[in-house]
This record gives structure tokens, C-alpha cells and sequence, in this order.
């Protein structure tokens, strides 16, 4: 059977929740051939308003999944299966790729601070 190459949004749906539980997009794809192939994907999510939205949505979700798995690690560190060090690791990567996919929950703050000093007048101010 051929890869499909018409855009069907319940396919796309199908995708979508896999990627909410963790899944990678192009694992997904190679997954089965009843799926597009990448760049058949990257072209329905370019021409497809609605799979767009889907599938930032899904990469939100996918971010939550991530939060979650980081306290299942910590839990297991604190009851010893796993050694800090990995733990550690572990930890920092999927906090890392979830500021990635959901910056806006996520990410670092960041807060730019700007000082101006005026040291010749302006604009004929004297």
C-alpha cells in the first residue's frame, strides 16, 4: 500500500493524539504506511489551517506529558531506582524540551531591563 498523499484530517487526528502521549512526529510517520510521509506531513500542515492548530496543540500537550514523566523520574529517584546523577539528567532534557515545545508555560521568563542615560541634549533641549 502506497503512502497517502490526499490530506485527511481524521488521519491527522490519529497522529496528533500519539504525539500527545510523547510519541516523535517522524517515528509516528515511519510507524505505519498508512501514514503521509514527512514531507507529505510538513506540506498538509503548511496548506491546512486547521491541522496547524491541531498539531500545536498536540506539541502543548506533548509538553505536559513531558512534566509529567519528570515527577515520575523524581519519584523514582527519591525511592532509589534511579541514581541522582541519571535522574539529573533525565530531568534537565525533558524540562529542556518542553520549554521547547510550550515556551509560553514552560520556557524561562525573561526580563529585559534598559537603562538610558542622556548625556547631550536633545533636540535643542538646553
Amino acid at each position: 500500500m502506497a503512502r497517502p498523499s490526499e490530506y485527511d484530517f481524521k488521519l491527522c487526528e490519529t497522529i496528533c493524539e500519539r504525539i500527545t502521549e510523547g510519541e516523535n512526529i517522524k517515528y509516528i510517520l515511519d510507524s505505519k504506511k498508512e501514514y503521509p510521509s514527512f514531507p507529505t506531513w510538513c506540506k498538509w500542515k503548511r496548506e491546512n489551517p486547521e491541522l496547524l492548530n491541531l498539531y500545536v496543540n498536540a506539541i502543548q500537550d506533548k509538553a505536559e506529558y513531558l512534566s509529567d514523566k519528570i515527577d515520575e523520574i523524581w519519584e523514582g529517584c527519591r525511592i532509589g531506582q534511579y541514581d541522582a546523577s541519571v535522574a539529573n539528567v533525565l530531568i534537565q532534557t525533558l524540562k529542556w524540551k518542553a520549554s521547547k515545545f510550550y515556551p509560553k508555560m514552560f520556557g524561562d521568563k525573561v526580563q529585559n531591563e534598559v537603562t538610558v542615560k542622556q548625556e547631550q541634549p536633545l533636540f535643542g533641549d538646553e
